[in-house]
């Protein structure tokens, strides 16, 4: 089915970008205008029916009409592909962004050019989630990573200025193996879309351009993902931002970790080297990312590097190429998008009132802050895998699928891994509602005198809400996630 409001899921925070652009120093507009926008946003693909639109489609034909000859099928098309798996994904995207606008729209003076980079990433994300063209995937993904950039530099920081060039810079290296690989596949097979392109490799893995194209989008996949050896990166750009909106990136690099590692399975499922390649970085990046959250001094830096250390267990899983691993790895994204944003809300709290995250300048805050620290350890037993909460639901299918596909050893690790991370979020919490500190007296009484902001405290309980829900009764998402599951890997 061609449906038209598919394309409005791209086309409207694309609208909405430029619009607060153009309110930018109207706070009340840009407040009204940003809140309006995001209602749309959700409701968009909640009202949009499941099916196809193609962009320039043109009739088709399989035989030619002079000769008779047999000609291939082919979808000369840019095609939009809309299915239950992108509608949790961008509904998934559009809440938390919703919180991230919500929380900003709160504070004295709204910037309309910071929202503005908001909805782009929105719109950028939410094409590559639909995308089954590679090239326009492509395209989006060099629009993510600039508006991403933009969101950082609005901190007006020097480590944020820093952050963005080194975001921008590894990203252009990046994003030029992405092209090189697709220019590759495009000269050898003719086509750009994905579906298209399965079809035509079939039977190709072992030609020396194929090869070199997968190897090329490989690369171009761990920088999107924030993966090893480029963690560092993500992590900086985490940190930088303020963490609300760090509750924004973390959700936008799972589902992009998603959407492109379904292309490669898509395309390159067959190869079993692929496969090795992503186990094999995807588990650096949960050892190392545990690790260095595990040495941090800064409460912000070390949620930093445990999003990233999760988001090496969901490429862990995904490179597994098996039903069960993708369908765990697409519900452990899910759910860490969720868990984690609701520890980088409370860390929001903590820093729009302290002014700072740096563990030496907190201290004894459960006794001023009790409601704060009750959410924020729900946030770490959800993010640790602790049931009821839903990452339990998605971190022991990760290890039944490792051990399903004869990998024990990995299902040791990654349960190591959620210990090591969950040591690290209860050290943040230890140090900062537990540990007494003489030296904050004056931020004690900022936090006797300021309650949670309504917005915030909206996105908290609804954020808690659904951890819970999803961990106490998981079938109505993970059945439906098995079932695309089984269609990404049934091609092999």
């Amino acid at each position: 089915m061609n449906s038209e409001l598919i394309p409005l899921m791209v086309v409207f925070p694309l609208i909405s970008a430029i619009i607060l652009n153009v309110l930018h120093g109207k706070d009340k507009a840009v407040r009204y205008y940003g809140t309006l926008a995001m209602l749309v946003i959700i409701a968009i693909p909640l009202l949009t029916v499941y099916g196809n639109h193609l962009f320039g489609a043109h009739s088709e034909i399989s035989t030619s009409p002079q000769t008779g000859i047999q000609i291939p099928v082919i979808d000369l098309a840019i095609e939009y592909t809309f299915s239950f798996l992108q509608r949790v994904l961008v509904i998934i995207l559009a809440v938390i962004a919703t919180f991230a606008v919500l929380i900003h729209s709160g504070e004295k003076k709204a910037s309309g050019s910071y929202l503005s980079m908001i909805m782009l990433s929105i719109a950028a994300v939410s094409a590559v989630v639909m995308a089954n063209d590679i090239f326009n995937m492509f395209v989006f993904l060099e629009i993510a990573a600039i508006s991403q950039a933009a969101i950082i530099i609005t901190m007006g920081r020097p480590d944020a200025y820093k952050a963005a060039f080194k975001y921008l810079m590894y990203g252009g290296v990046a994003g030029a193996s992405i092209l090189i690989g697709i220019a590759l596949l495009l000269g050898t097979f003719g086509v750009l879309n994905i579906t298209d392109l399965h079809n035509a490799m079939a039977g190709q893995m072992s030609n020396p351009i194929v090869l070199t194209a997968i190897g090329l989008l490989l690369i171009g996949w761990l920088f999107e993902s924030g993966l090893f050896p480029f963690h560092t990166i993500k992590s900086n750009l985490y940190s930088s931002a303020k963490p609300d909106v760090g509750a924004l990136l973390q959700t936008e690099t799972k589902i992009v970790l998603i959407a492109i590692s379904i292309v490669l399975i898509r395309l390159f499922g067959g190869f079993s080297n692929m496969s090795a390649v992503m186990l094999g970085l995807s588990l650096i990046t949960l050892v190392f990312g545990g690790i260095m959250a595990l040495v941090q001094k800064d409460f912000r830096r070390l949620v930093a590097f445990a999003a990233v250390s999760q988001a090496g267990l969901v490429g862990l899983s995904m490179g597994l190429g098996t039903e069960a691993g993708v369908s765990a790895g697409i519900f452990h994204a899910v759910n860490d998008a969720l868990a984690m944003s609701l520890i980088f809300i409370t860390i929001y709290v903590l820093y729009d009132r302290a002014k700072t995250t740096e563990f030496s300048k907190l201290g004894g805050l459960l006794t001023k802050a009790p409601t704060l620290a009750f959410l924020q350890i729900i946030g770490i037993l959800a993010v640790s895998g602790i049931p009821p909460f839903n990452a339990y639901q998605s971190e022991y299918r990760i290890i039944d699928a490792a051990f399903s596909s004869g990998y024990p050893e990995l299902g040791v690790i990654v349960i190591l891994g959620t210990i090591l991370t969950f040591v690290a979020l209860m050290k943040g919490f230890y140090l900062t509602f537990l540990k007494e500190n003489v030296t904050i007296t004056a931020k004690d009484r900022i936090f006797m005198t300021n309650k949670i902001p309504r917005a915030t405290m909206l996105a908290l309980v609804i954020l808690v809400i659904v951890c819970i829900g999803i961990g106490v009764y998981p079938s109505p998402f993970y059945d439906r996630i098995s079932d695309a599951a089984m269609l990404i890997v049934g091609g092999w």
